[in-house]
């Protein structure tokens, strides 16, 4: 009798600890799998059913610290709480719980946002393969990210000039550079790197703030500074 109740003892105990450490993993789980989700920008690059959207894609972004999403939606930009586990994933608060801006944009434009919108809201899972993020709606429709690199928060940001009119340059072979200058009565200056997120339209000067980066040991033939859109800070149509 007396190793019966010992065994038992030892199987309650064992019950137990295993019980702890699950507990303590799922947290740990959690919080590694919103690390990873944070630790890139993600571009729409597939849509279930749907066209993509024209322009620019639409970027989604975790910040983990504070278990906060954001995301581009075609007109505005939209945000909220997430929650992640293992392979779940929950936007707002099950009733939407969205924030958006609210610029008006085309009847287009406004559909998409509003279907965009929808399909996070119901968004249930997710998957992570690769530079992959795949989020799966109950109803089984899917979002398809490719991951973009996102810089450091401590990455140093500057302002910038950019010219109305690009100049041709040798490079990596013939190209169009940018010009570029820090303060308004300097002279423009070529730029070879280019400027991650920035696309810039013909005629149109802009003032950016950029984010600079050291690249470990680059390429021969290329720079060791990569630049990346912070801000468009103002934009003004140049007459010729």
């Amino acid at each position: 009798m007396k190793l019966i109740d010992r065994t038992g003892a030892m199987m309650l105990g064992l019950a137990v600890v295993l019980a702890a450490g699950a507990a303590d993993a799922a947290p740990a789980s959690a919080k590694g799998a919103a690390a990873r989700l944070a630790a890139q920008h993600w571009d729409l690059v597939a849509w279930s059913g749907r066209p993509l959207p024209q322009g620019k894609p639409l970027r989604l972004d975790f910040d983990a610290a504070n278990g906060r999403f954001s995301s581009d939606t075609g007109c505005n930009r939209t945000g909220g709480a997430f929650r992640v586990g293992r392979d779940t994933l929950r936007f707002g608060d099950g009733k939407h719980g969205f924030a958006s801006t609210l610029m008006a944009c085309p009847p287009p434009a406004m559909a998409t946002e509003r279907a965009y919108v929808d399909a996070l809201s119901a968004v249930t899972r997710y998957r992570l393969a690769g530079d992959q993020l795949v989020l799966r709606t109950a109803k089984g429709a899917t979002l398809t990210y490719r991951a973009a690199h996102k810089p450091a928060a401590d990455a140093p940001r500057k302002l910038v000039y950019v010219s109305a009119e690009t100049r041709p340059c040798n490079g990596v072979g013939r190209m169009t550079c940018l010009q570029i200058r820090e303060k308004p009565g300097d002279r423009w200056q070529l730029h070879y790197g280019g400027i991650e997120g920035f696309a810039p339209h013909p005629g149109i000067e802009y003032r950016l703030r950029i984010i600079e980066e050291k690249i470990a040991n680059p390429p021969a033939d290329a720079s060791s500074i990569r630049w990346t859109l912070d801000q468009v800070i103002e934009q003004r149509v140049v007459r010729r």
